[in-house]
């Protein structure tokens, strides 16, 4: 498939004539190529969302949309704390809120910490 100097060239009718189909060159790539296309993508949930359209205040909403990005997340875990949902999924938002509050407080002392030591930098 390559010139005298080494380049690819251009496929000829008779290049063409010399293909095969590939369940024949390689019977197992087709069913191959299915299976993985199959595990493409997101995995299912276990418990997949479902949407729900309903009609609020439109403080309330304006008050949701303005605590920032992700605030359906946060409407769901207050809807969970205030007792709905399963048991189970209440524990893990309670778990997943902690966590995330641990995060943060982290951050803000590693943030502190930063900025002292600049701080004592400038002084010195």
């Amino acid at each position: 498939m390559t010139n005298k100097t080494g380049e690819v060239r251009e496929l000829t009718e008779e290049d063409l004539r010399l293909f095969k189909p590939i369940d024949e060159v390689d019977p197992g790539m087709v069913e191959a190529m299915t299976e993985f296309r199959r595990k493409i993508g997101r995995p299912k949930a276990r418990a997949p969302k479902v949407h729900v359209g309903f009609r609020l205040a439109a403080d309330v909403v304006a008050g949701i949309k303005a605590s920032g990005r992700g605030y359906n997340t946060r409407v769901e875990q207050a809807l969970r704390e205030a007792g709905f949902g399963g048991e189970e999924e209440r524990e893990a938002s309670r778990k997943k809120a902690a966590a995330k509050k641990v995060a943060a407080k982290k951050k803000r002392r590693a943030e502190k910490s930063t900025a002292l030591k600049q701080a004592a930098k400038r002084r010195a």
